[in-house]
């Protein structure tokens, strides 16, 4: 695990001078800092409580082996108690369509659980320069997730006025998650 931990100093918010060298680099645009903004990583509730409890977990961690993030993710996951099987995220568009159709609240819960696999990633990335690769796999996972979820929701409200900008903030979060771990 790296040495250097970055968190957010409550007075400042999220912030580059509070967030890791790398994380600065690879996130870049000013969004990624925005506590508003709903299609950033960190600024919906899910995104802004994982990373808050991801912080919380990071300085709770006894010295010597590396944090097993993943862990988090899961435990936190199962925390929310939202009744989204484990593996929709790589089920197919007819699985999850089918899945979505069964009750009203699917759409939300699954946009939740995406939310929080995005912000864990771009979390630990924030907090430490990188992002492990069972980690970096689901946050991949759910940005596609997220964009089919852009599909369907624009077939249902063809006249979103947030799509395209919703659209465009997942392939700027999947371009950056590609950078994280570059040299």
């Amino acid at each position: 695990m790296p040495t250097s931990l970055y968190f957010d100093d409550p007075d400042e918010g999220l912030s580059p001078s509070t967030s890791h060298p790398v994380f600065v680099r690879v996130a870049a645009d000013d969004f990624y800092y925005d506590c508003g903004d709903d299609f950033s990583p960190f600024g919906n509730d899910d995104g802004s409580d994982t990373l808050a409890a991801l912080q919380d977990w990071y300085q709770e961690q006894a010295g010597g082996k590396p944090p097993q993030v993943m862990v988090f993710l899961r435990q936190h996951l199962s925390d929310w108690d939202l009744p989204v099987p484990e593996d929709m995220l790589s089920r197919d568009e007819a699985a999850k369509a089918q899945w979505l159709a069964q009750d009203d609240m699917h759409h939300r819960y699954l946009q939740s659980v995406c939310r929080a696999r995005v912000a864990v990633a771009f979390g630990q990335l924030k907090i430490a320069g990188a992002i492990d690769a069972d980690v970096q796999q689901q946050a991949r996972l759910a940005l596609a997730c997220q964009q089919w979820l852009n599909q369907v929701a624009r077939r249902q409200y063809p006249d979103w006025e947030y799509a395209d900008q919703d659209s465009q903030r997942l392939a700027l979060m999947h371009g950056a998650l590609e950078h994280a771990n570059a040299p």
